[in-house]
């Protein structure tokens, strides 16, 4: 057995995305389409690769990866940090009244938490799942009103918009089902994604983050919080046909302008 694949085992890994409830009041992104065959963002943004350990806060892993990628391309070097994922986390959850356990939470929860609350550096408040109850302290909260998303919206889960969005500039936040194949061997050493198989069990929902796409062998490109050891350097491939089936994805969401 390799090195990262026995280091995946020894993660309790807990997934933690829920499908948003229908809210009419949603704001829908359409872009104008793209002629680009390939893209990859991955290059461009914050490097360093978060592992959400266990703690089934995939969303506020990549809402902070999401938000810290436009402070890299708003180009303000001065004001760069990595947003808290544990106060994302917190304030995702209390806005469904979840505060109390590893709940999880909805992708639309936690971008309207960072619109109108905000978030911290995780300097003032680390990544310490122990943690993950407790409301983080009040100047975590005043830092916080100073750093929002001031504009995030919904994208329409077809090819063209999808890669349109990245053509812009925007990672896409999104959910997906995770099947038994996603804690294989074969994707934990490769980061190549499979489509799930009918005897395959759901084991739950997973945040995660696009970052690029590729016609010619028909993947996205996908950033994982599962640290650098985990598929590809962090990252995996999933098959344009897993993205574009409602059935096993939703929620896509940009955010694409932050106040610093």
């Amino acid at each position: 057995m390799g090195g990262i694949y026995s280091y995946m085992y020894t993660v309790n890994r807990k997934y933690g995305w829920k499908r948003d409830v229908f809210d009419h009041r949603d704001q829908v992104h359409r872009f104008a389409s793209t002629d680009k065959k390939s893209l990859d963002l991955s290059t461009s943004g914050p490097q360093e690769i978060y592992d959400q350990g266990e703690l089934g806060s995939c969303t506020a892993n990549a809402i902070a990866f999401a938000f810290e990628f436009d402070e890299y391309k708003q180009n303000t070097p001065n004001n760069k940090f990595t947003p808290s994922r544990l106060f994302i986390y917190y304030n995702e959850r209390n806005m469904e009244g979840n505060v109390s356990t590893d709940s999880g939470a909805e992708i639309r929860d936690g971008i309207k938490s960072i619109n109108k609350i905000g978030v911290c550096p995780e300097t003032v408040w680390p990544y310490d799942i122990s943690k993950f109850t407790e409301k983080p302290k009040k100047v975590c909260y005043n830092i916080a009103k100073h750093h929002k998303t001031i504009q995030y919206q919904r994208v329409i889960q077809n090819m063209s918009q999808l890669k349109a969005a990245l053509s812009n500039g925007y990672p896409v936040v999104f959910g997906f089902l995770v099947y038994e194949s996603f804690e294989s061997e074969k994707t934990a050493t490769s980061g190549i994604v499979q489509i799930p198989k009918k005897d395959e069990q759901v084991l739950g929902g997973h945040a995660v983050v696009l970052v690029g796409f590729n016609d010619t062998t028909k993947m996205f490109k996908v950033r994982n919080s599962w640290s650098n050891k985990w598929g590809d350097k962090g990252y995996c491939y999933f098959p344009y046909d897993y993205i574009k089936n409602p059935n096993l994805c939703s929620d896509f969401w940009t955010v694409e302008k932050i106040m610093l």
